[in-house]
């Protein structure tokens, strides 16, 4: 530890204000009951919701005999904002913006939390070292590029597993966890789980620091367009390799793979049928809200680099604007000098015997390389040989009657469907919508909800599937509906590409 960093820190973080501030013990409990507390760690309040909610605990302040927060819970959520404790922004659904906490009030509460956990509960030392120990025995095995030495230790696993299937077959008798192992691995998780929900907050501040800066670059002109795209590229391109970056894809690719979230769930399932972890209600609350937790940090993380995205395509954009609005301006003006002319030969027909009109365009030589083109093949030739053939009228009025019988898509209903699945949890997977919304039109339903998720920009993942199961509708005839397993394509849609269907007008987007 050096003096300077240290010195740096105390005098600019806002996390050590926010510790040594006057009131720092109401805004600690405050920020940590609304954020991480009744509502899931990583989401955003509504100014009104949230500004509600601190009048609330102010009257009870005041109830108990607290004269501090005494003024306009406004005043205090501007002030929060100001010092980087909460992160005020705008989305495209709303007028009013919301609250989130920034990676400084994390810190913040990371560290408080950490103080009275210790205080009030035992330290665990044995799972702790246990997880160091095969942390590191991971990192040394992951480096080694030697196979007789992996072949080794894969050998030594294998027989390890061997071995305890013989005492099981043998003896019958399985080992456990003692309850204090149990709760002292718990409180690791947690502990570990905590860090994580803040950690996200320095790779989201990290994307939104880049698109402020190419966004300033824009609005200044303090460089040319291409040399703020290319270091905005770089950039980003450098935030995907760093260490944050790196773990941050691979963590999304681990969460959102639907079998890693069936496997978590069921781990969850099974953790709450402890009897030693009954007493800890808040730590199980924690556990169960972990997965809705992340995915909405990772959207988070995901809707700044979309921020991004979006400030560069518009700066590309820029160029085509420009030449659509000069083309634009050039059509006007040979408007005009053509219907000026066409008056002058109407009035006075022997001063423009026979007129001559031509037109310059000024414009930029493209040059083209020869080898851009493709190489001359000869056309094909169809053969034009009659063929005798007889029409089926039994098959032609089958498929006939089998085109009648479709039913039109109601896109409006799904849409609505889908949005009221949306407002609960911030990712709907394709079986919870079709469950939710069983298909009415057959088949060609499914193909619907592929269209809707193509058209909104959801999340499609072509190269893995899924099988689930759907009740379609009967044939005619026919009785109950048919339970049937259909493989579709791995697809997630997504609360902030959601399209909202407002009254009989056509549908607006989210």
């Amino acid at each position: 530890m050096e003096f300077t960093p240290v010195h740096r820190l105390i005098e600019t973080s806002p996390a050590i204000r926010l510790l040594a501030s006057q009131h720092a013990a109401f805004v600690l409990f405050f920020l940590h009951r609304q954020f991480k507390g009744d509502t899931d760690a990583g989401s955003a309040i509504d100014h009104d919701d949230l500004r509600e909610r601190l009048s609330l605990f102010q009257q009870d302040l005041r109830e108990d005999g607290f004269v501090e927060l005494a003024s306009p819970a406004d005043t205090y959520l501007t002030a929060w904002s100001d010092q980087g404790w909460l992160r005020r922004f705008l989305t495209s659904d709303s007028k009013l913006p919301k609250y989130q906490l920034t990676r400084h009030a994390e810190d913040a509460l990371r560290f408080v939390d950490s103080l009275l956990t210790r205080q009030s509960r035992f330290v665990g030392t044995e799972s702790r070292l246990r997880l160091v120990i095969e942390t590191l025995t991971d990192i040394v095995r992951g480096a080694s590029t030697d196979p007789d030495r992996r072949l080794e230790e894969l050998r030594r696993q294998r027989d390890e597993v061997q071995r305890q299937i013989d005492e099981i077959a043998a003896g019958g008798v399985v080992r456990t966890y003692k309850d204090a192992e149990l709760r002292d691995r718990f409180q690791t998780a947690l502990e570990l789980l905590k860090t994580l929900q803040g950690d996200f907050r320095a790779v989201e501040d990290r994307f939104a620091e880049i698109a402020r800066e190419v966004h300033s670059q824009t609005q200044t002109l303090q460089s040319p367009r291409g040399r703020i795209l290319s270091n905005a590229l770089d950039a980003e391109e450098l935030v995907r390799k760093e260490d944050e970056g790196v773990s941050f894809y691979a963590f999304v690719a681990f969460l959102f793979s639907p079998r890693q979230q069936e496997h978590l769930r069921g781990v969850l399932v099974e953790l709450a049928k402890l009897e030693s972890l009954r007493e800890d209600r808040d730590g199980l609350r924690r556990v169960r809200g972990m997965l809705p937790a992340l995915l909405a940090e990772a959207e988070n993380v995901l809707r700044q680099n979309g921020r991004l995205s979006e400030t560069l395509r518009r700066l590309l954009d820029t160029d085509s604007i420009d030449h659509r609005r000069r083309l634009a301006e050039v059509l006007r003006e040979a408007k005009s000098a053509a219907a000026s002319l066409f008056h002058d030969v109407q009035n006075d027909p022997a001063e423009f015997p026979s007129p001559e009109i031509g037109l310059e365009v000024a414009t930029m030589r493209t040059p083209r390389s020869i080898f851009s083109r493709s190489f001359w093949s000869a056309p094909q030739t169809l053969a034009s040989e009659a063929i005798d053939a007889e029409v089926d009228l039994r098959a032609a009025t089958d498929a006939s009657m089998k085109l009648a019988a479709l039913e039109r898509l109601e896109w409006r209903q799904m849409r609505t469907a889908l949005a009221e699945l949306a407002d609960r949890q911030s990712v709907v997977s394709f079986q919870e919508i079709v469950a939710h919304r069983p298909p009415r039109a057959g088949m060609v339903e499914l193909i619907g909800w592929l269209q809707i998720a193509h058209q909104d920009g959801h999340s499609i993942d072509e190269s893995a599937h899924e099988t689930i199961l759907v009740d379609l509708p009967a044939t005619r005839g026919s009785g109950a509906p048919v339970r049937t397993r259909v493989r579709v394509p791995v697809v997630r849609f997504q609360r902030d590409r959601v399209v909202r269907v407002l009254g009989p007008g056509p549908a607006k987007p989210r």
